[in-house]
């Protein structure tokens, strides 16, 4: 899921004041991953992926709604086509589109919990020409299984995930479950791109992720298209993080 920090509207904790200190307030309640504890809960629900497009909702051919099996049949025959490369938490589209431009050998999918996300982020796409770009609506540890047959993904991409910084919603991170759904789509020798401004939580999903045993240590790419959360922070001077994980 995309960060949420960046709807926030102005003059709210996570506004002008910057992330940083916002981060200053809330990381002495940060909670980790331990032992058998997944800490993960699916957005939305499980139920979502039985749903059929709203009809107030235009639809789109690259639209993959999870409970319309014609979509992901759609989806599953176009990415095949070419070298696949997933992103979790697309938000508007900005980075997809960008890669979008640069691999247009590549197939790429992006899932998002918001639908008028994934809508915009595709109208991105049809002003750039990218026919290369899909959408899936819903949270990537259901929709990628659906999706994504296994051991075929050639990279994937989770950036700036939303920290859930309160206690109660920290079962919303990212840790185990995620880690697990990315190996299974992920070919051996994939690339996983981690990244986040909250250092402590980018550490979390590393240990996490490595202690799957799916993992090994990697090196990111040197040139990535921004996320709409990058620019932001490259405009503020906030230090980001990054961290890259090759599929066992």
């Amino acid at each position: 899921m995309a960060d949420e920090r960046d709807d926030a509207a102005p003059g709210s904790p996570i506004g002008p004041r910057g992330p940083e200190n916002y981060a200053e307030r809330f990381l002495k309640d940060f909670r980790k991953y331990r032992g058998g504890d997944t800490g993960e809960v699916i957005i939305g629900g499980h139920v979502r992926a039985t749903l059929a497009l709203p009809s107030r909702i235009e639809r789109h051919p690259r639209l993959v709604i999870p409970g319309e099996p014609a979509t992901i049949e759609a989806a599953r025959a176009s990415l095949a086509e070419g070298p696949l490369i997933l992103e979790v938490g697309s938000g508007f589209g900005r980075f997809l589109n960008g890669l979008a431009v640069l691999r247009p050998d590549a197939r790429l999918l992006g899932c998002e919990t918001r639908l008028g996300f994934c809508i915009k982020g595709l109208r991105k796409a049809d002003r750039h020409g990218a026919t290369n770009l899909w959408m899936a609506w819903g949270d990537a540890r259901v929709t990628i299984p659906a999706i994504v047959p296994p051991g075929t993904a050639a990279e994937a991409y989770l950036l700036y995930p939303d920290p859930w910084w309160k206690r109660k919603h920290a079962r919303r991170r990212h840790g185990p479950v995620m880690a697990t759904v990315l190996a299974d789509a992920l070919a051996p020798g994939g690339l996983l791109v981690l990244k986040s401004d909250v250092e402590p939580y980018l550490a979390a999903m590393v240990e996490s992720f490595a202690e799957t045993g799916r993992y090994d240590a990697g090196t990111p790419p040197s040139e990535l298209p921004l996320t709409d959360r990058e620019l932001r922070l490259h405009r503020t001077g906030t230090k980001a993080f990054t961290a890259a994980l090759i599929r066992r």
